[in-house]
This record gives structure tokens, sequence and C-alpha cells, in this order.
């Protein structure tokens, strides 16, 4: 192999090298987010462990991630981008909601209207999901559905945090 052959490819492979060494530090799961902290907890409801749930943690500050993870026999533990990775430091409204939807029942009733109009669902339409999840009955208050009316309040701090909730009527 010449010299003359080799040459030309040097300046390909210095910008390919460059290239990759500039993605580099770009990549990661951190999402360009600042730290996260561990948040877990506990939810009960009449001094009882909530059996399964979602909990949303909503922030106050306009600009804040929210964090969201599922309650099972009372305990949780947040997620923002990566499973359990925690919140941003923070104040939070706090969501629980218990109802469940029942996916097999929901794609029966998308075939079936589908059947009916004639079309082809590749997924749910929105429009069916809404009314399944009215549908649903709550074991919980419905004031902790929504953040406007959850009177659930947290503060996520630069630490590792365990938080305790307690749903009342």
């Amino acid at each position: 192999m010449s010299i003359r052959r080799v040459l030309p490819i040097c300046p390909v492979l210095s910008a390919a090298l460059a290239a990759v060494i500039v993605m580099v530090p770009g990549c990661g799961d951190d999402g360009g987010l600042a730290a996260r902290y561990p948040v877990t907890g506990k939810v009960t409801y009449k001094g009882e462990p909530i059996k399964k749930a979602v909990i949303n943690f909503v922030p106050n500050d306009p600009n804040g991630h929210p964090a969201g993870g599922t309650v099972e026999d009372g305990h949780f533990e947040l997620t923002t981008l990566n499973p359990n990775d925690g919140a941003l430091p923070g104040k939070y409204k706090v969501t629980i909601d218990d109802r469940q939807l029942d996916a097999d029942a929901m794609r029966s009733e998308a075939d079936a209207v589908a059947k009916k109009k004639g079309v082809t669902y590749t997924a749910i339409p929105q429009e069916l999901q809404a009314n399944a999840l009215k549908s649903l009955k709550s074991t919980l208050p419905g004031k902790y559905q929504i953040s406007s009316t959850s009177d659930l309040e947290v503060e996520v701090k630069a630490q590792s945090n365990t938080i305790g909730l307690e749903l009342k009527d």
C-alpha cells in the first residue's frame, strides 16, 4: 500500500474521530437535567397501604420536571427519566390514582368500534381511552387524581428522600 493511498483517508478519519469525541460528552442518560435524588415512600389510606396506584409529583415550578412511579403494596420509588432515578429538588403537588384500565377490554371495545365503522385502528383512540377512564371507579378520594385539587404537597431535597403520605377523605 503506498503512502499516497493512506494520506487521503487521514482527513476523513480525523473528522470522524473528532465527531465521536464531540458527541461522547453529550451521551448519557441525564437528558441534560440537573442531578436527581432518590425518592421512595409509603402511601396509606385509612391506615392501610394502597395496593396499586400511579403516583405523580407535579412541580410547582413551571420550568420543573415531573416524576412518577407506581405504588405497590403502599411503597413507591420515583422516576424522572430512567427507572428509579428519583426527582429534581423542589416543591411538588402529588397526585395518586388507583383506577386501573383493562387493556384487553379496551382493545376489544376498539375492535368492535372499528368493525362498526369499517376502519382499522393501530392504536386505541383517545376518545375510547378517556371514556374507559371515566367509567372506572376509584377506591381513593377523587381529589388526589389531579394536581389542582390534591392537597398533598412535598419537597424533594438534594439528598435521599423518604416520604410518607396519608390520604384523607
